[in-house]
């Protein structure tokens, strides 16, 4: 194996993926537009014939299935590409401020940092630097991938799959670079249990003081504005407060850094008008956020070549004359994110002044609205417009994201979970988007009631990115610990912070199958996909980064349950209908082992039909009669529930009758006799060279 593998390194690995798992491409476009040859409508995959020729035609040949094939690649190097540019833009940054020596430093308490680009790269990074010439390995990869998109290029089906694989591979790399680099470079929580809970919402700002809005991803620009507002003694007279990822992850390197929401409540707070400047860095940026801010007189800063947005470019120029243009104009872009902090800060300050002659007449405008407010309520009250949300606005109390799991916990968990005692890992994240599908009566969000659920039954639940903040609408961080282990709610950090929980199945397969971590890509994921009981869910909207971010998770064997925004959209991995063969590594015989797990991509139209999908999705092979029963209460109740009766195919999940749930013996025997049910063996499984 190449240290740098290549895409086909791991093509062998991903065919035999595509034997058990069906791909299907649910696009409903099937004209396509990518060349100036077209629009073509690429021939179906079993065409008919009419008079004249075949139905459908395309100019380079390719036919309907493989179009759709390229489409998904397309949107996966899109994903894989956001990722790493915004891992690029933070180590440049990280780099030009602490240098390139800058240890990688995750405390003490673990010995391999880096699982996943250990497992791809066999490299375990020392500093920040050798940490950035790993994304030069990737943005070269995702030079090849996106070239296989190209006209002429790529035509097979399974072979793009392949490289959607490959393409998530990737991200997955680049996410854990991403926040390994933050964290040591930035003194974020390195896995400490028992993080600090914060309130979150509109109404923790105080908007009778100066309000610094940040939106993005990149860390580094809040890391600036926070320790420049605290160098001068700026801390209790500016508010500096985010959406999405740049707050949780400011949240994380200082705890007077107030989180608003995700980015569902972006428009609705950039229209609230809370903001007296609004910073801008990388991705998930609204489009029209420049004009919707001008319209509230806030002022818009960009500090990203990735989202310039029409504006000016004023890195080069001197920090005043920088600052007196974007008075006068309302925006402007700086790269240089020092000189973005200075600016943020010097342009909230002036706005506690009246705004001099010549310059935006909205600085004024704020002003006035300020001192009215702060003569209405007395000077000191906190002022927190709650505007009349489009959908339920973010509340409630978020522990701050701690980073990754601990060799400690790793060590308590790992035969629980591959013996199956431990029901499973659940990983819930994902991109909402307003309004928040599905809301109960409550008005609480869907993915708040899937975490309740499996916490409740046993399960070890993680979550991250904008997804923490909907599980955050009430006490469920309060009620329930956050260190790796059954029943235990633990929030990673931002949606890179997902590496993290990727990592925590590597380091299981690691500790329990005792083989070497560096280079060993197929035989971990072999190991994941017979023991370890792992399954993510994204929810709500739908971007590309997180399609990415699933295929790296797919190819390694950890099952994507996407949400019903997903479903016509991408690639899903379905498991057939055919024998479920594994190798018994003990005996060398071919042994069936039931559907363990069923699919690796999916998606669910509501949360009650994610929950029996999590809970199946959770079993593997290797489980244990006990581990097995765990899994199967939880899976036949939740399809009870929702459906009244046994799961139609429980009795492909059976493998002997130690595996039938205490108080269900009766009912699952009878329903098992009809089904001419016959018991089978729990084997030591494999699916390698088979």
């Amino acid at each position: 194996m190449n240290q740098y593998p290549d895409i086909f390194d791991f093509r062998p690995w991903d065919l035999t993926l595509l034997k058990r798992y069906q791909p299907v491409f649910p696009k409903l476009d099937k004209t396509c537009h990518l060349c100036a040859l077209g629009p073509c409508k690429p021939i179906p995959p079993s065409p008919s014939l009419i008079r004249g020729g075949r139905e459908g035609s395309s100019k380079c040949g390719i036919d309907e299935m493989g179009f759709k094939a390229r489409e998904g690649l397309l949107s996966a190097v899109i994903g894989a590409s956001g990722h790493t540019s915004h891992a690029v833009r933070l180590l440049d940054d990280l780099i030009l401020k602490f240098g390139k020596d800058c240890p990688i430093n995750v405390g003490q308490h673990t010995t391999v940092p880096t699982p996943i680009t250990t497992l791809i790269t066999g490299c375990k990074p020392k500093n920040i630097g050798e940490a950035r010439d790993i994304l030069n390995y990737i943005e070269g990869q995702l030079n090849h991938l996106l070239s296989s998109v190209s006209f002429g290029a790529e035509a097979s089906p399974e072979d793009f799959v392949s490289k959607m694989f490959h393409a998530g591979m990737l991200d997955n790399l680049a996410i854990e670079i991403t926040d390994i680099s933050q964290m040591s470079a930035m003194n974020m929580p390195k896995g400490e249990s028992n993080s600090p809970i914060i309130t979150i919402g509109l109404e923790t700002v105080d908007t009778s003081k100066p309000v610094i809005l940040i939106i993005g991803h990149n860390s580094s620009v809040a890391h600036e504005i926070i320790h420049l507002v605290e160098d001068r003694g700026l801390k209790d007279k500016i508010e500096v407060c985010g959406l999405c990822c740049a707050a949780l992850d400011g949240a994380r390197h200082s705890h007077g850094f107030k989180i608003i929401g995700n980015q569902a409540a972006q428009l609705d707070v950039i229209q609230s008008g809370i903001a007296d400047v609004v910073i801008l860095d990388t991705q998930c940026i609204r489009a029209d956020v420049v004009a919707e801010a001008k319209k509230v007189h806030s002022i818009v800063i960009a500090t990203a070549q990735e989202t310039a947005l029409g504006l000016e470019d004023l890195t080069d120029i001197a920090i005043e004359n920088a600052s007196e243009h974007i008075l006068k104009n309302g925006a402007g872009i700086m790269l240089d994110k020092r000189k973005a902090a200075e600016a943020a800060v010097n342009i909230a300050v002036r706005s506690q002044e009246p705004a001099p002659a010549g310059f935006k007449q909205g600085l004024g405008v704020r002003n006035q609205e300020r001192s009215g407010e702060t003569e209405k309520r007395g000077n000191g009250a906190i002022h927190s417009p709650i505007p009349p949300f489009s959908h339920s606005p973010i509340h409630g109390c978020l522990r701050i994201g701690r980073g990754l799991i601990r060799d400690s916990e790793i060590r308590g968990i790992a035969p629980s979970i591959v013996m199956g005692e431990i029901p499973g890992i659940v990983g819930i994240f994902g991109c909402p988007t307003p309004p928040n599908p599905p809301f109960n009566k409550e008005g609480e969000g869907g993915v708040k009631k899937l975490a309740q659920e499996f916490l409740n039954r046993g399960y070890i639940v993680s979550t991250g990115g904008c997804a923490s903040m909907d599980i955050a609408k009430g006490d469920l961080f309060k009620n329930n610990p956050d260190s790796f282990d059954s029943k235990n709610l633990i929030n990673l950090g931002s949606c890179v912070s997902a590496s993290h929980l990727i990592g925590a199945c590597i380091k299981i397969a690691q500790i329990m199958c005792h083989r070497k971590l560096e280079n060993n890509y197929k035989e971990i994921a072999d190991y994941i996909i017979n023991r370890v009981g792992a399954a993510v869910i994204l929810w709500g909207g739908f971007t590309q980064k997180a399609f990415s971010s699933a295929l790296g998770m797919a190819r390694l064997g950890i099952p994507v349950i996407f949400g019903p925004r997903f479903k016509n959209y991408g690639l899903h991995l379905l498991g057939g209908n055919g024998e479920w063969l594994v190798k018994d590594a003990r005996l060398g015989d071919m042994v069936s082992t039931g559907p363990v797990p069923q699919n690796l991509l999916c998606f669910a139209e509501r949360i009650e039909d994610a929950l029996p999908l999590i809970a199946k999705l959770c079993m593997r092979a290797n489980d244990t009669s006990e581990g097995r029963k765990a899994k199967l209460t939880s899976y036949i109740e939740f399809y009870k529930k929702l459906k009244g009766q046994l799961p139609p195919d429980i009795a492909l999940f059976i493998r002997t009758h130690y595996d039938i749930p205490e108080g269900m013996e009766a009912e699952v025997h009878t329903f098992l006799k009809e089904k001419n049910w016959q018991p089978t063996v729990i084997s030591d499984p494999t699916i390698l060279n088979m």
